[in-house]
């Protein structure tokens, strides 16, 4: 796995300043992924090297995190975006598909709207390895348990992981992730459990159903604060002018 570099953003909250850091590039606490478990991931490349994590949403579409798509107040360049679907595992099995267009939600910025999706040159050719998952169109009830994926570390100090990770988190109060947007959806876990460098943009699960679009952590991966998640069920109406 390349390691991909990370920016150190500063986030102010009423209870003061934090470190928050973009998950740019291994699920803290998870376990191995098999192929067919969760058809719907996708690892993102750019210009060959890993980046973010990604969820299919239509035979063309992918959904991510706007930071994995976006750097300063430029829009990458979609021809050197890369998916990888079909595979629980970066270096075996499994297909590369291109990208024509990245589309970045137009208020992006400061960690809110953090969310994109992305259109393929060809389309997914759906099997038990690759199909879309279905998004969520309601609140997910606090305590709710879901289940994160992705590539990104296993710990702030370890390394990226070629095989795909997941784990069971909890939904929490807003205020867990200090969040003061309606778009955000918190989760947490007790003990060294959540996302880190690498899963951004990719999948928060509850009963099936996409929910969460991994956004951002704070302080260090699998840390006391709950991770902030982009709310599938804030961005449909956006989401769904995609899907035709």
């Amino acid at each position: 796995m390349v390691r991909c570099s990370v920016v150190v953003f500063g986030l102010v909250a009423l209870v003061g300043t934090v470190l928050s850091v973009p998950i740019w590039n291994r699920i803290v606490g998870g376990q191995l992924a098999e192929d067919t478990q969760m058809p719907y991931q996708i690892a993102l490349f750019y210009n060959g090297k890993f980046r973010c994590g990604g969820s299919i949403i239509g035979k063309r579409l992918v959904l991510t995190a706007a930071h994995c798509v976006v750097e300063g107040d430029m829009v990458l360049d979609a021809d050197q975006f890369t998916v990888h679907a079909g595979s629980a595992h970066l270096d075996a099995g499994g297909h590369r598909f291109g990208v024509r267009a990245v589309h970045p939600h137009e208020d992006y910025g400061s960690f809110q709207n953090d969310i994109a999706v992305l259109e393929m040159k060809e389309p997914f050719h759906f099997d038990k390895y690759i199909q879309p998952i279905e998004l969520i169109d309601e609140e997910v009830p606090l305590g709710s348990e879901v289940v994160i994926s992705g590539y990104g570390r296993q710990g702030s100090n370890q390394p990226t992981s070629a095989a795909l990770l997941y784990t069971s988190m909890f939904v929490v109060e807003d205020e867990n992730c200090l969040s003061v947007s309606p778009g955000l959806i918190c989760i947490d876990k007790e003990g060294s459990y959540g996302a880190c460098n690498g899963d951004s943009g990719g999948p928060a699960v509850y009963a099936g159903k996409l929910v969460g679009v991994a956004n951002f952590i704070i302080d260090l991966c699998g840390g006391d604060h709950a991770d902030g998640y982009a709310k599938v069920s804030y961005y449909l109406e956006w989401i769904h002018q995609f899907l035709h």
